[in-house]
């Protein structure tokens, strides 16, 4: 496993020898320090909306996070619900200290739902997997109260293709959850939200998607 950088120090001794780097660090700071600001009255609660006030004006790479959010308000959700003590200013950091941007380091793409493990396992979040969407609609009714995270396409099917590489032009979109008393609680769900949408099974919020991948969390979640 590579190491999982926490701070700007780190990621400088690291980049020491390859100074073209440092524009990217700038970068990074910058959005740290307006990102702090923006979010500073928002408080502790789980996050809902990525393009409402205030996510909407905060930045990830080059971009605002109402086009490239989601995998970060997921993971920040999903640690607030184990009862992890991180803010969300500094899971976007850590994020782009880490290169965790899909494809392109501007943030155009969002973030690779399929290693956000890298963060679980420095925030000390254990977890399993699945990349079968029925499967992990089974699995994730589990018998005490759960949280999980859920990355999807959301088209159906690759709508666009780049030599031998087939892209899905709608994009993709990933949500955290909170499984209690028989109900799905899911954040995110929509850029529009202001509550989490409840559902009865969770393959509705993939339904007519291509889903990628689902992360399930052990241990108790906390109640907000």
């Amino acid at each position: 496993m590579k190491k999982w950088l926490i701070s700007a120090d780190e990621r400088t001794k690291l980049i020491a020898a390859l100074p073209s780097d440092m524009v990217r660090i700038k970068q990074t700071l910058l959005n740290f320090d307006h990102n702090r600001k923006v979010f500073a009255s928002t408080g502790q609660k789980l996050l809902n909306g990525q393009r409402t006030s205030p996510l909407c004006d905060m930045r990830y790479g080059t971009y605002p996070l109402s086009w490239n959010g989601c995998e970060l308000i997921a993971c920040y959700n999903a640690a607030k619900m184990l009862g992890r003590e991180i803010d969300f200013p500094q899971v976007v950091f850590e994020f782009e200290l880490n290169r965790m941007h899909y494809l392109f380091p501007n943030g155009y793409w969002g973030t690779a739902p399929k290693k956000l493990w890298y963060f679980f396992k420095k925030h000390d979040m254990p977890y399993t997997s699945c990349r079968d969407g029925a499967l992990f609609a089974r699995s994730a009714k589990t018998s005490a109260a759960s949280c999980g995270i859920i990355s999807f396409w959301n088209n159906k099917r690759s709508t666009a293709k780049f030599g031998k590489i087939n892209f899905f032009s709608g994009g993709l979109h990933t949500v955290a959850y909170r499984w209690r008393a028989g109900r799905f609680y899911v954040y995110n769900l929509y850029g529009g939200d202001s509550t989490p949408r409840i559902l009865g099974d969770i393959a509705e919020a993939y339904k007519e998607k291509r889903f990628i991948i689902g992360y399930i969390f052990e241990g108790d979640i906390k109640n907000f």
